[in-house]
């Protein structure tokens, strides 16, 4: 048995019974395990030689596009991950290259390292605390600002990994005139998980849009947008051990279920929960107070 018959015999005890097959052309069809509902329509196509799969129906919908590693990492075992992991060839194993090590922005200063006194101090503090940041949370997160230079007027949100290495930060103008309300760093966010160092993967995890809406909440990894990465996703489905809670903001739930939808699989499934807030509001406007918002997806 070659590394192609393996790969669909893991396809078939994953998906079931093949809808349609052509072996020249490394393509074989199923039914979707997201939208078939059982009727047995065979949309969700795979080809295993360039290790791609799609289903035509919810493809874009409900995420179910993109890498063969990925749908076998969401709906079949850990034995079969592992499995497919020494099969995969190397032209479609992620590339990893060396990167210039990321430094935080001229003139960072740190609250607890500046006077007071001094104005853009007051001016930075005053935005935190119009947005309900604590000096508890300022000390954890290491928030700081920067007076002057190309950051100058900006609350500066650093994450480090889990060797303390910083890889991203987030720099909010606090000033209404601004145009640009972000001037982040060049480095690849889909490359980071923020926060890292802080997550315990044995917890329940919270996943927010915003670095600010992370302040709110308990071991909270903010998704720097709508959508999760390729990263994020797989150390999830690897490490996460207890309930993962997906807290969108309020004018993004479709965005949510379509999250909820592509990690509700696999090893996850069953521990993914969802929070529908206000469509005006977002879990930094409710200051974490979200109880009442959670929601059952049946």
């Amino acid at each position: 048995m070659n590394d192609t018959d393996l790969i669909v015999e893991i396809l078939e005890e994953i998906l079931g019974e093949e809808k349609q097959h052509y072996p020249h052309k490394g393509q074989i069809a199923f039914d979707c395990p997201v939208c078939d509902e059982g009727r047995h329509k065979g949309n969700l196509e795979v080809n295993y030689f360039q290790h791609v799969f799609k289903c035509w129906s919810c493809g874009d919908i409900n995420d179910m596009h993109g890498s063969l590693g990925k749908l076998i990492r969401t709906y079949g075992s850990k034995q079969h991950y592992k499995i497919y992991k020494v099969l995969e060839p190397e032209e479609f194993k992620p590339k990893k290259s060396r990167k210039k090590q990321l430094k935080l922005p001229e003139g960072f200063m740190r609250f607890k390292d500046t006077n007071p006194r001094y104005p853009v101090y007051k001016q930075a503090m005053n935005y935190l605390k119009s947005r309900g940041i604590t000096d508890e949370m300022i000390e954890k997160f290491d928030i700081g600002f920067c007076g002057d230079g190309t950051h100058s007027n900006r609350i500066i949100i650093p994450s480090y990994n889990k060797k303390g290495d910083l890889d991203y930060y987030i720099a909010r103008s606090w000033s209404k005139y601004t145009k640009a309300k972000y001037k982040n760093p060049e480095a690849e966010k889909d490359q980071i998980i923020f926060w890292e160092e802080h997550i315990d993967w044995k917890k329940d995890i919270y996943l927010v849009e915003g670095v600010f809406d992370g302040l709110f909440l308990p071991n909270s990894i903010p998704m720097l947008g709508k959508h999760l990465s390729e990263l994020l996703f797989n150390t999830l489905y690897e490490k996460a051990k207890g309930n993962i809670i997906i807290c969108v903001d309020g004018d993004a739930w479709e965005d949510g279920q379509e999250l909820y939808h592509s990690l509700n699989g696999g090893r996850l499934y069953g521990k993914i929960k969802i929070v529908k807030l206000p469509k005006d509001k977002d879990v930094c406007d409710l200051g974490g107070k979200i109880d009442e918002y959670y929601y059952e997806i049946r």
